[in-house]
């Protein structure tokens, strides 16, 4: 049985002016930004598959490198989108039971390709049989799609991201642990922010924007997140309660 909850994440967001202000910021994103920057990617992969004329390697080597860039700048203005949503503004939830697991497992084959493109590999593993939850399926999915995306970037190349589902008394746990270079903890503290000090040092597109994205779906949900980062390893995890 599907279930309408809504949350306010700030009550005080109905000025008109600022609502205005909205339109137009996501007006912008949507149509000035994301609009070209799709044509881009179908022209870029057009090319690439050779529909035009064959290619030379550096010739096909230099495209590549100019699509995932676009690539990148389209997940950037995905997330600004997705962010912009939740800030300040009310979220209605349609939760309704789903297999937690399953969908885990479909978003890390989603991503497997541009993780094996870092030559990265995503191990799954799941330490529990209670993996039925009453939640918004499609905003969890997004939640784990975006700190997975996340977590490639930041991760080495040539290295394993391990993710793990378990369960602690009433809740549900999502954890992703990787190999990069430690985050400074004045960072950490601040990394769930929307723009958190210091994280332009990372050089990481988008950082600023997916785990903010992040925190604001699992706090939809009365779930936590925490990340830890110490000795060349760095963990997210999110908390889920199971709700009936």
């Amino acid at each position: 049985m599907e279930k309408m909850i809504s949350y306010t994440m700030r009550p005080n967001c109905d000025f008109e002016a600022i609502t205005k202000y909205k339109e137009t910021f996501s007006a912008m994103l949507k149509h000035d930004l994301k609009t070209p920057t799709i044509a881009q990617i179908r022209s870029l992969e057009l090319v690439l598959s050779g529909a035009l004329g064959e290619l030379n390697e550096q010739q096909n080597d230099l495209l590549t490198q100019t699509l995932e860039s676009c690539r990148c700048m389209h997940d950037m203005i995905n997330s600004a989108l997705d962010t912009y949503k939740y800030q300040d503004c009310e979220l209605t939830l349609l939760s309704k039971k789903f297999d937690f697991y399953e969908l885990a497992k479909n978003c890390c084959v989603e991503l497997a390709k541009i993780a094996s493109a870092k030559g990265q590999c995503i191990n799954l593993k799941c330490t529990t049989n209670k993996t039925i939850i009453n939640a918004d399926k499609k905003q969890i999915k997004y939640a784990i799609i975006n700190l997975l995306s996340e977590c490639i970037s930041r991760g080495y190349e040539n290295s394993k991201i391990e993710v793990l589902i378990e369960h602690t008394k009433n809740k549900i746990v999502f954890g992703i642990n990787i190999k990069c270079s430690d985050i400074a903890p004045y960072v950490l503290d601040k990394i769930f922010e929307s723009a958190p000090e210091g994280l332009a040092k990372f050089n990481i597109i988008g950082t600023s924007l997916r785990l903010p994205l992040v925190y604001k779906i699992v706090s939809a949900h009365h779930g936590l997140m925490y990340a830890v980062s110490n000795g060349g390893m760095t963990s997210f995890s999110f908390f889920l309660p199971y709700l009936n």
